[in-house]
């Protein structure tokens, strides 16, 4: 292998674990690792660490330690080094000595590895990261910033620690990094408002964990268009590489994040309905309630047995031979009666969800306390409010059916007639389309992989989410008529303001009645949906964004 071709592996495989695609990268890594390559070697060892198998770390550090001295490449000794330590390698005793952690780390700062030396002090020498807060680059001062939290012996201190490093986190962490300090920052801020019980502390930290995707670059565009075109063309080994690039660029490009709501405004808006947000931490489910209000934190319990409840729900819908009646969730009734407990500190109130990842494909319509009030699930109590000040709009309806569903073209006939607009079938034209419509109703085969790649099958391919992450303009009403896609946050991000979808499977024959029962009453998407499946039986549709 020539050095230039190993160097592209590395430089590419740099890229995918700064994505955190790890498997990928050591894949792309396996041919530059066989050359022998130091900086391969070390890029290996950081995966192994990534994946907890500290041995490999180990071997490969020591590995690439060797290489570096035998190509009198000095100054990746250090790094060599470090990563050993961080794996478990035994190094010397005492502070000063020769192979400690803290001359390990001395060592990389010599040779500009600053955030090498940086991740070192964090394991083995926290005092001196947190020392070193004010020195190095943004990554390795926001580390310093993370010691010093976990350092702290008061909330205050602990709390200032953590916004001083998150104001270094607004970009991704190279690909070197291995400690997820915005993610830790966040935890170190929510253990401290939750052990004092402040919950408006804790709605704030909530959000500040839902961070948004980044934005998409023109150079991601460029690459879908070349992903199309290879689908069209049945070229599968391009179509996997393009894919892997999609990710790569839509993740690095940035995490350009929207402002988080002030809580003054996100009350105001909520006017007379409860916001429940669910927040899954160290284990336990805490969900924090503002009604009238007053804002409250409560104890849902263990994280595992609510997704365990969720589970149930979902296997005894997906069975016609052990559901009960429509809508009712008699097959899995403890798992009914724990998830519906969830709803209680909302009262009777209409309500806002904004779930944890174990309730986000909770049937919301299946639990007795939700069935036939108005609920409106959403990403972040942020994105609630953004898209509540979104107009709502019904004039113009685009109607489109997807292939190899039986009642996909029955039912957008059906709606066509009794609100008029537009049939479209194929991937372009609906995305041109849906710049120029208030309501597009899409009737198809969906399919949910990770959010750039979820799809909707339409009659001359899939419609992905990183298709519809590309548009400038999107409906104020989108309505999902498909098996669960996942597409539902990239349409809010783009300007919707509600979604339709279902987060489970969608029976054919009772669809259309619900979906001519919505459309009558889509002025008050979230009240309409929920008199609908009240009438027709819950089907597992949920509504997203501000109904």
């Amino acid at each position: 292998m020539t050095p230039e071709r190993a160097h592209a592996l590395l430089n590419r495989a740099e890229a995918l674990l700064s994505t955190g695609l790890v498997r990928e990268a050591n894949a792309v890594l396996r041919a530059a690792v066989t050359a022998r390559l130091p900086e391969a070697l070390l890029l290996a060892a950081r995966c192994a660490l990534r994946d907890d198998d500290v041995i490999a770390a180990r071997a490969l550090a020591a590995e690439a330690e060797a290489s570096s001295r035998a190509e009198d490449r000095p100054f990746l000794v250090p790094v060599a080094r470090a990563l050993a330590l961080r794996a478990g390698a035994p190094g010397s005793a005492g502070c000063g000595a020769p192979g400690s952690a803290s001359a390990v780390a001395a060592a990389c700062d010599e040779q500009g590895h600053h955030d090498d030396a940086a991740e070192l002090r964090l394991a083995l020498a926290p005092e001196e990261a947190a020392a070193r807060r004010h020195r190095g680059t943004a990554r390795s001062r926001a580390v310093g910033w993370l010691a010093r939290a976990r350092l702290a012996t008061s909330r205050r201190d602990a709390v200032a620690a953590c916004r001083a490093g998150l104001a270094l986190t607004d970009t991704p962490a190279p690909a070197h990094t291995l400690t997820d300090t915005r993610g830790d920052l966040v935890d170190i801020a929510l253990d401290h408002a939750l052990t004092s019980r402040d919950a408006r502390a804790a709605l704030h930290w909530g959000e500040r964990r839902r961070a948004a995707p980044p934005a998409p670059t023109p150079e991601v565009g460029e690459v879908r268009a070349e992903l199309r075109l290879a689908r069209v063309r049945g070229e599968h080994d391009r179509i996997a590489y393009l894919e892997r690039e999609v990710r790569r660029l839509s993740f690095a490009a940035g995490a350009t994040r929207d402002p988080a709501v002030p809580l003054p405004d996100v009350v105001g808006a909520l006017g007379d309905r409860a916001l429940l947000m669910f927040i899954s931490h160290r284990g336990r489910l805490v969900a924090v309630s503002v009604a009238g209000g007053r804002v409250r934190l409560h104890d849902c319990g263990d994280a595992r047995t609510a997704a365990r409840h969720v589970r149930a729900i979902s296997l005894a819908t997906a069975s016609p031979a052990v559901a009960g009646p429509p809508g009712t969730g008699s097959a899995a009734p403890h798992a009914v009666a724990a998830l519906d407990g969830l709803l209680r500190p909302a009262g009777e109130r209409e309500l806002v969800i904004v779930p944890s990842p174990e309730l986000a494909r909770v049937p919301w319509a299946a639990l007795p306390s939700a069935r036939g009030r108005a609920v409106s699930v959403a990403p972040s109590a942020s994105c609630w409010s953004r898209a509540a000040s979104r107009p709502l709009a019904l004039d113009k309806r685009l109607w489109v059916a997807g292939p190899d569903l039986r009642h996909a073209w029955r039912e957008v006939e059906a709606l066509q007639q009794l609100h008029g607009g537009w049939f479209r079938s194929a991937v372009d034209d609906v995305l041109t389309a849906m710049a120029h419509v208030d309501v597009a109703h899409i009737a198809a085969h969906g399919v949910r992989q990770d959010e750039l790649f979820s799809y909707l099958q339409l009659d001359d391919g899939p419609l992905h989410g990183h298709d519809l992450d590309d548009l400038t303009k999107v409906p104020p009403i989108v309505v999902l008529s498909a098996c669960e896609s996942g597409l539902a946050r990239i349409l809010l991000r783009r300007g919707a303001r509600v979604v339709v979808e279902s987060v489970r499977p969608v029976p054919d024959d009772r669809v259309v009645d619900l979906m001519i029962d919505l459309h009558a009453g889509l002025k008050h998407p979230a009240q309409a949906l929920a008199d609908a499946q009240a009438r027709h039986g819950d089907l597992g549709f949920v509504c997203v964004g501000a109904g």
